[in-house]
């Protein structure tokens, strides 16, 4: 499925506000990947800066969680898990003697409002006592047999379930299992034959646990219309078209408040009005998000839904410009000249690409990593000429992986490593007789790393614009396996 396309104008949005709010984005440094607004179900304006693109799945951080608290309100539709079940029942194998008393009094409802009873986020403690990062992505030290339920209920909740928020990953990992328990096999399964085909989708990748389990909290990888579809999905009350996929009773319940509020002086705004279940309430409506500036945003008051993509640190100046640029667009007279203005706009949106700016260059080994915040295991490099581009070869351990260089335009990569793949696009070139430079965009994620080698000390340094959640290496992004 796919929603349906009209123009701004035609759904009584002017065009020239979605305009400003681009520019504003680009302007502010927020670093876009992709941007879709629908109102009135329909979608009026869509773009991507290339080398994103509309086909594309990229790893949506925290944003996973309204997915897999979809999954979890499909169940509770269909009868199959109760809010008020306790989550002690879904894991008889865990000896209740080893666990902390209020782990018997927390419910579904409770994962779902992140009100499990923790202080603070509990999800280092269970990697601790896990000696992996629970990424489930190459080179995770996961010991064999070992499960993170048993890790979570090694935790101590030390408030009475339902009194306390408290943003929790905990919380949605334990939904991500219990609903593995209730269905035998996964969230993704879940929405199989029930909504991956009304988002257009046919799989979500999604990073793992060291036992296979999805992470639930993180990892999912959605194109910008599944985003946009799934906001129209909670905006239409649980009817996408003609079709009810939830009920209208679950939407409302997951979309109410239940803390926190603190709206003093130097607290960030739309963070301080309160949770559902997965949802931040904000200024106007409510939203999805994950970090690095993922966003699925609902705006019942105007009939509107929003997908945004990016890259940067300042969730809170994106919704700014949301207010500043898009609430006054809606009910504005507008114009077929500015929907046209817009529809040309977006089509030019592009991450500008590094260009091959000597003709001096010429194949270099680059021994020593020096500078740089990948992985240890990157300890050098070499670029070589094939063809018309650049090759850069990094070296990974003893594997050298190929990185293919565009000058001025993308060129496309698979890293390939311990049974994963991870697609890469880079440009760059020689800056000058002495210096190559390069940037790979690790595209199906956010993010997007430096490099640049210099021949007269045969250094390379490997910087990211923005350090991965998952882990230093590149490879820890990996969704998608290779064997």
């Amino acid at each position: 499925m796919s929603l349906p396309r009209s123009t701004p104008s035609a759904q009584g949005v002017d065009a020239a506000g979605l305009r400003d709010f681009v520019v504003a984005l680009e302007n502010e440094g927020l670093a876009p990947h992709s941007f879709m607004l629908a109102r009135h179900g329909q979608v009026v304006a869509e773009g991507w800066w290339h080398p994103y693109a509309a086909d594309r799945p990229a790893l949506v951080y925290s944003l996973s969680k309204t997915v897999t608290a979809t999954a979890v309100g499909l169940l509770v539709d269909e009868g199959r898990l109760s809010l008020d079940a306790p989550v002690l029942e879904f894991f008889p194998e865990i000896d209740r003697g080893e666990v902390a008393p209020l782990w018997g009094e927390v419910l579904v409802k409770h994962c779902l409002s992140m009100t499990v009873g923790h202080e603070v986020d509990a999800w280092q403690e269970v990697a601790r006592r896990g000696r992996s990062t629970w990424s489930g992505a190459p080179g995770s030290e996961a010991v064999a047999g070992d499960d993170g339920v048993r890790h979570v209920f090694a935790t101590t909740p030390t408030a009475r379930p339902g009194t306390l928020f408290t943003y929790n990953q905990v919380a949605t990992y334990l939904l991500s299992r219990i609903v593995a328990r209730v269905t035998g096999s996964g969230v993704v399964d879940v929405l199989k034959g029930r909504l991956l085909s009304d988002l257009g989708v046919d799989d979500i990748p999604w990073d793992r646990d060291p036992q296979g389990h999805e992470l639930g909290f993180s990892g999912a990888h959605l194109t910008t219309e599944a985003i946009l579809t799934l906001a129209q999905l909670y905006l239409g009350g649980g009817v996408l078209g003609d079709r009810r996929v939830l009920s209208k009773q679950w939407c409302d319940e997951a979309t109410t408040r239940f803390g926190p509020t603190d709206l003093r002086p130097g607290v960030n705004p739309d963070w301080a009005r309160g949770y559902g279940f997965s949802f931040w309430m904000q200024q106007v409506g409510y939203r999805g998000d994950g970090a690095y500036g993922q966003f699925l945003v609902v705006l019942p008051e105007h009939d509107v839904a929003l997908a945004v993509t990016s890259e940067h640190e300042n969730m809170q100046a994106t919704l700014d410009l949301v207010w500043r640029h898009l609430l006054p667009a809606f009910d504005r007279s507008g114009s077929s000249a500015a929907d046209a203005e817009l529809v040309e706009l977006l089509a030019a949106r592009r991450i500008e690409p590094l260009t091959d700016g000597s003709a001096a260059g010429e194949d270099v080994s680059l021994e020593r990593a020096s500078g740089s915040d990948l992985s240890r295991r990157y300890t050098g490099a070499s670029v070589r000429r094939d063809g018309s581009s650049w090759v850069l070869d990094l070296r990974r351990d003893e594997q050298v992986m190929a990185v293919r260089v565009g000058s001025g335009e993308w060129a496309a990569s698979t890293l390939r490593s311990d049974g994963y793949e991870l697609p890469v696009v880079a440009s760059g070139g020689w800056r000058d007789a002495d210096t190559f430079v390069a940037d790979v965009i690790v595209i199906e994620t956010p993010h997007r790393f430096h490099v640049e080698g210099r021949r007269s000390t045969g250094e390379v340094g490997l910087r990211w614009r923005l350090m991965p959640l998952n882990g230093p290496d590149p490879l820890d992004l990996a969704v998608r396996r290779s064997d």
